[in-house]
């Protein structure tokens, strides 16, 4: 039997329900939050996005925070994909932790940008604030806004990867790789 053959007829088994939704509810912001920094690195005045591209990075981090523990305590739905090359597997690996440590920096550096541009109370959801975490210093808010940018396209390079992998998976190779986000 071929490679190929043996990653199709591995059986799928979808992720569970909160994993599933909090990955789109993941990918819905991510998309959100990249849309509007693009703007926002352009120059685009986009009024009150600045205060929801911000509540939607926090938002973001705890869902990252939170998807990573549900995952340590759950099994994964489906075993390694058999035929699937080593390098392929450890390419996935690295995409995945450096996506998730992208969403856990990026937030942050954010925040700690945001106080010392000089924005004091960041806005979040049901008129709740974040604290401030740094005093004013203009000259250094916008160097880590800089950083801030950075890694934001690199964040954003990280995701065109894993979709262009789920894509390759399901068109591809088809191994049904997208049903495990789509059913239980």
């Amino acid at each position: 039997m071929s490679n190929h053959e043996n990653i199709t007829s591995v059986e799928t088994r979808g992720y569970s329900f909160p994993m599933r939704a909090i990955h789109w509810l993941m990918a819905a912001m991510i998309f959100y939050v990249i849309f509007v920094g693009i703007l926002m690195g352009n120059d685009v005045k986009v009024g009150k996005h600045y205060d929801y591209h911000r509540a939607a990075g926090f938002l973001l981090l705890l869902l990252v925070l939170l998807r990573i523990v549900i995952s340590k305590l759950s099994k994964p739905p489906l075993p390694k994909h058999v035929g699937e090359a080593g390098l392929q597997q450890l390419a996935a690996r690295i995409v995945h932790s450096l996506l998730y440590i992208g969403l856990i920096i990026q937030p942050l550096l954010g925040w700690y940008a945001t106080n010392t541009w000089g924005v004091a109370k960041i806005p979040f959801f049901f008129g709740m604030t974040l604290p401030r975490i740094a005093e004013k210093n203009r000259e250094l808010g916008n160097q880590l806004l800089e950083y801030h940018g950075w890694l934001g396209i690199f964040i954003t390079v990280l995701v065109v990867m894993h979709i262009g992998a789920a894509l390759m998976h399901q068109f591809v190779i088809k191994d049904n790789l997208i049903k495990r986000m789509i059913k239980t």
